[in-house]
């Protein structure tokens, strides 16, 4: 008897706990993993390091293999660019072996931008400016466009396998911000990921790291990615078409308010759901 009554006891525990796990909002889920991930993730970290350092080997082998370079060229090449000038220097550079070497520097663009947008390192603005003036509008765009879409994913990858607890510890406040976000609009979740890839509210290497944490699935992440960075791209590879003329980079409101357009109207299924809600429940009240 005393056997059979702790084993109903053990059952109730079991099936207490299971109701509480389930019973548990994505909110409480979120700060327990934020917890729990204080003093782990140590092993997936190195990992990301050494990762990160192949990679890099990797860049470096195609720039090694890139068209011999003189001395001042690799200086013009291998600067930061922080002015239009600096980005006109390092086109003049590469633009010299584009007829001789096309797929060698076409390769060595696509790595270089998938290598820094998988890694969240900033920089392929400046790629994107470049493309439209080394490969036109058209093919520039559809480059950029892969690229961007590529290596977001990739640093969505790495985030669910590899980056998880390193994210929760670093950035747990602005998680748990997004995360209150996401949840509200998880019902349309695809439009309201469209909208943060238009614009700037949340920077796009955070949501790329944070996504997959956030429970954001891979194809809505991807489908959003693709089509929200695109209106972007346009101005950018547009831009670009343009760069041996241009003088300054600046503030453009036509920029801005195409960008805002675009994001309201990413944001209209969102609106229209809440309006159905609403009156869904005004008109159950009233019965």
């Amino acid at each position: 008897i005393n056997a059979e009554y702790m084993g109903y006891q053990y059952i109730q525990r079991v099936t207490m706990e299971s109701k509480t796990v389930q019973e548990s909002t994505p909110e409480e889920k979120l700060n327990k993993e934020i917890e729990s991930a204080k003093g782990k993730g140590r092993k997936r970290t190195i990992l990301l390091i050494v990762l990160f350092a192949l990679c890099l080997s990797g860049l470096v082998i195609v720039f090694y293999s890139f068209p011999t370079l003189t001395s001042e060229e690799k200086d013009k090449l291998f600067r930061w660019p922080g002015s239009v000038h600096d980005l006109q220097i390092s086109y003049s550079v590469v633009a010299r072996y584009i007829d001789t070497s096309y797929f060698t520097v076409m390769f060595a663009f696509c790595y270089t931008y998938v290598f820094l947008q998988a890694f969240a390192i900033p920089g392929p603005i400046f790629l994107s400016l470049i493309s439209g003036a080394l490969f036109g509008g058209y093919l520039g765009f559809v480059i950029v466009c892969l690229c961007a879409t590529t290596g977001a994913c990739m640093c969505y990858g790495m985030s669910a396998i590899l980056g998880k607890f390193l994210i929760l510890k670093t950035f747990p406040g602005l998680v748990i911000k997004l995360n209150s976000k996401i949840q509200t609009h998880r019902e349309n979740l695809f439009y309201y990921m469209l909208f943060l890839r238009i614009t700037p509210l949340v920077p796009n290497w955070f949501i790329n790291v944070s996504s997959p944490i956030l429970e954001v699935p891979l194809q809505t992440f991807f489908l959003a990615t693709l089509l929200g960075l695109m209106p972007a791209n346009i101005i950018h590879v547009k831009t670009g078409m343009v760069l041996r003329e241009m003088q300054s980079l600046g503030f453009n409101w036509k920029n801005f308010l195409f960008l805002f357009c675009l994001a309201f109207v990413a944001l209209i299924p969102t609106c229209l759901l809440y309006t159905s809600d609403a009156a869904d429940e005004r008109s159950s009240v009233d019965l």
